[in-house]
């Protein structure tokens, strides 16, 4: 005798004419998500269209042909999604569809407790296995729940549809009709991203550690974090969706999950869109797991990963921090999706962090996508109070716990330079920044990044050094008021009591030329402490000659650090052109003059009261003792 299942599976299966009779004229039917779409099912729906009137068709978001937006369907259906995907955006921007705006954590609650009832369920599966479970293979999302909760289930039974591992398994007692029909899955290819894309990744991959465990958001500029990320190790992965691209960051070991904390060892994701590349490999695959949507997106869960990074895109943010990653204007674009919940579950994470990555303007670079205020109609996805990391091609900025003032600076500071000037001017109009407060670099990007670099100090700490930059100011203030009197006294030949903000900003907006700055930094992006300063100024007595100096925070004296600095200035000095250096301090500074004489001879002159100038051209190095 065979297997009950079989039984009931030989019971179940239909034409594709007979089991879409059972859908009625103002029916509710739900479509399998993105690339999962059943396709022979809905061209089959179409086909009926003339026998149906007002049907609604709920879909998460759709990657196939959509058919049924065409406006000749009008009457026939009309798509409700939850999250606008390029096909159907234009129809649901002329009111020939709907737009739901949804936590798609929620939308499974949504269906149990038919707050949004489906009549039927459209979705495809693999075939069934020894046991009579059909897998869900690469969408199991919310089709888990629309399965559970529909009326009547109709299943599309596809042999190119992966067995996929996770919670993706559904008993063929939960589905009512079976359409046996092979064809291959929708594929999904993501636009290469271009050199700013790839610049913004960049950026991103520098806040991604050995260990943390990743959400690459829908996008293409997230995806593209994944062709920068190959020299991490052990990191994981809980995140929404997963293509084409992980596949060899997993084989070549930079993803392990070995150090997560929640379903170690094992990827998670909630549905996949890709090639047939990544559809064959989690077939069958038991490190790869999908789980429903309830699972995949909920923060609390989320939040169990320890050191969480969650990698969003945006359309764009205002000086506040705002961010709307769902419209543009009154057009509605994308969704909230998943969005704030991996946002929030990333910052409940232990060590966890969220980054929102965008380009600094439109794709015809006539409009900044950071904004003084969010454009009229925009939604707010997350709020001020939500967001940690704004990421562009020209910088890192960290808003999370800082007030309007600083969190202004820091967006303007990584806008398009075209823009920043504007943007400067509307934050003083809206008191968001001091009224005298300036910004010199507001026509042309000058901050040099190339100058970038990491050191290790002779007890072992690690220590950035980079160029001076507008936004360090407090930091710059905090430095300043982390020295002795002592320190003061021989840095600025007087007693100085006070690093006010007119004094401050002039010492961080400088032009990385005649003026420049090199700070030594410890700490993450975003809590940084400055430890030590190096700074030289175009003296105008000395054509050619740059006056130096140099101010170590006194816990970090005596570990080479001096030196680190004085070597990064003296070689960005003769990059721009200076012929040498000079140095003004009291004749008792042993240790200044140690560091002044490490690069070789130089000379000196008594200028004032126990002060004295010293100064070596850099030809003359080459009579170091």
């Amino acid at each position: 005798m065979s297997p009950r299942w079989q039984r009931i599976y030989e019971q179940k299966r239909s034409s594709v004419e007979s089991a879409l009779s059972r859908v009625r004229r103002g029916a509710k039917v739900f479509i399998g998500t993105a690339c999962g779409e059943p396709q022979y099912l809905v061209k089959g729906l179409i086909e009926r269209a003339d026998t149906l009137h007002d049907v609604q068709l709920l879909h998460f978001v759709t990657l196939g042909d959509a058919p049924y937006i065409d406006k000749r369907f009008d009457t026939r259906f009309r798509h409700n999604a939850f999250f606008v995907g390029p096909n159907t955006r234009d129809a649901i921007n002329q009111a020939r569809a709907d737009y739901t705006p949804v936590f798609i954590s929620e939308i499974p609650g949504l269906f149990r407790r038919r707050t949004i009832e489906l009549d039927v369920a459209l979705i495809q599966t693999s075939p069934p296995d020894e046991h009579g479970f059909v897998s869900l293979g690469i969408s199991v999302d919310i089709v888990k729940a629309a399965v559970e909760s529909a009326n009547i289930v109709i299943a599309q039974v596809n042999k190119y549809m992966p067995r996929t591992m996770g919670e993706s398994f559904v008993p063929l007692d939960d589905i009512d009709v079976v359409v046996e029909y092979d064809e291959p899955i929708i594929e999904f290819r993501y636009p290469e991203a271009d050199e700013i894309g790839h610049k913004i990744a960049s950026n991103v991959a520098k806040l991604i550690h050995d260990g943390d465990t990743l959400h690459i958001g829908y996008g293409h500029i997230p995806y593209a974090v994944l062709s920068h990320i190959s020299d991490k190790h052990n990191l994981g992965l809980h995140t929404e969706v997963i293509s084409d691209g992980f596949i060899e960051l997993i084989e070549n070991g930079t993803i392990t999950g070995a150090r997560k904390t929640l379903h170690k060892g094992r990827v998670v994701s909630s549905f996949c869109i890709g090639t047939r590349k990544i559809y064959e490999y989690v077939h069958n695959n038991p490190m790869v797991l999908f789980y429903p949507a309830e699972h995949v997106y909920n923060p609390l869960v989320i939040a169990q990963n320890e050191r969480m990074v969650s990698i969003g895109s945006a359309l764009e943010v205002d000086l506040s921090g705002q961010i709307c990653s769902e419209s543009k204007g009154f057009h509605f674009y994308s969704g909230i999706g998943g969005r704030l919940d991996f946002i929030r579950g990333a910052a409940m994470s232990k060590g966890g962090k969220s980054i929102i990555a965008l380009p600094s303007t439109t794709r015809d670079g006539k409009r900044s996508r950071i904004r003084a205020h969010l454009e009229e109609g925009a939604g707010v996805v997350a709020t001020r109070g939500d967001v940690q990391y704004v990421v562009t091609e020209y910088g890192i900025a960290y808003l999370h716990g800082k007030s309007i003032r600083e969190r202004a600076m820091a967006l303007i500071n990584i806008a398009h330079p075209r823009f920043r000037k504007h943007l400067l001017d509307e934050a003083k109009k809206h008191a968001y920044v001091y009224p005298d407060q300036i910004f010199i670099h507001t026509e042309y990007h000058a901050y040099p990044e190339q100058e970038e670099s990491h050191e290790v100090l002779r007890d072992g700490t690690s220590v950035t050094i980079r160029p001076i930059k507008p936004t360090d100011e407090p930091l710059l203030q905090d430095f300043f008021y982390s020295h002795s009197d002592e320190t003061v006294y021989r840095r600025y030949f007087r007693s100085v009591r006070s690093m006010p903000h007119s004094k401050a900003q002039a010492l961080v907006n400088l032009d990385y030329r005649d003026n420049m700055a090199f700070v030594a930094t410890i700490g993450e992006i975003g809590f940084e402490k400055i430890i030590g300063v190096a700074r030289y100024s175009k003296e105008k007595d000395h054509p050619g000659m740059v006056e130096v100096a140099y101010t170590i925070r006194e816990d970090y004296q005596r570990l080479g650090l001096g030196s680190i600095l004085q070597e990064k200035l003296e070689q960005y000095a003769k990059k721009m052109g200076f012929k040498g250096v000079a140095g003004y301090l009291f004749e008792d500074n042993v240790g200044m003059l140690r560091t002044f004489a490490k690069k070789g001879r130089y000379k000196g002159d008594i200028v004032g009261d126990g002060v004295i100038r010293v100064w070596r051209v850099f030809d003359d190095e080459k009579d170091r003792d």
